[in-house]
């Protein structure tokens, strides 16, 4: 009964129990708040540390801060239900508990939806040649579309097909 303070690391071993993680390396640490009564658990999850993802823009990898604070309650009940993400109902049987799952999926939710090199500080780890890549294609896209619009307005057997509109 009472309150119970836990910290431990979640890292690439922790992610390895995962097959298909976007993430393959990660230093987060979390400080676990566990306040127990008879009748229920409430947990409070605190994340802090740094997590490896491919940047959506120029697919270096990039360091990304992890820093979010979740909240779980577990309310002892005769059967166990999962149906709430925010509220638990374990039997009352129940020994343990194992976390793993709703951890990788609060870490998961703590990585930001754009993965990029925007908010990172100078120098940037950005990939300069994807980045050159990217800007040519756009380049020649931007240009491509110019010359359609102008064949589009040249050709007059479109004129006559818009005139049956009116």
């Amino acid at each position: 009964m009472g309150l119970n303070e836990f910290e431990f690391m979640l890292d690439e071993t922790f992610l390895s129990e995962f097959e298909f993680s976007p993430i393959e390396y990660c230093k987060v640490e979390v400080d676990l708040k566990l306040f127990k009564t008879e009748s229920m658990y409430d947990l409070k999850f605190d994340f802090k540390g740094v997590a490896r993802v491919g940047c959506d823009t120029c697919a270096e990898d990039i360091d990304l801060p992890v820093s979010e604070k979740f909240s779980l309650i577990m309310k002892l009940s005769e059967a166990n239900n999962f149906d709430d993400p925010e509220l638990m109902y374990i039997a009352r049987t129940e020994i343990e508990f194992d976390l793993k799952q709703y951890l990788y999926e609060s870490l998961m939710l703590s990585l930001p939806q754009k993965k990029n090199c925007d908010n990172l500080p100078e120098p940037k780890p950005c990939n300069q040649e994807v980045l050159s890549r990217l800007n040519h294609i756009e380049t020649e896209e931007i240009e491509n579309s110019d010359d359609e619009k102008d064949s589009n307005t040249a050709d007059p057997r479109w004129d006559k097909l818009k005139d049956l509109l009116n």
